[in-house]
């Protein structure tokens, strides 16, 4: 498992509670608007897929709307 460690207290919160819930976070690369990428536990297509900006115009909104795709994923994690 990889930690992120957003610069934003908020959004690192909502990525290591997506972590928490069976979810992978993989970091973009060094430049750019996209901080990193959650999977969710459905490692296929059908997956779901959640982007992680590294420096959204609301931080807090931006969060919730993390939490908020993580607690309606109806995907189970991995035994």
């Amino acid at each position: 498992m990889v930690m992120a460690d957003h610069p934003n207290k908020h959004i690192r919160e909502a990525v290591q509670y997506a972590e928490r819930n069976g979810w992978t976070f993989q970091h973009a690369g060094p430049r750019g608007h996209l901080y990193g990428t959650l999977y969710c536990p459905l490692r296929t297509r059908d997956g779901h897929r959640i982007r992680v900006d590294s420096t959204p115009r609301n931080p807090e909104n931006h969060a919730s709307r993390i939490r908020r795709a993580v607690d309606r994923c109806d995907h189970e994690p991995e035994a």
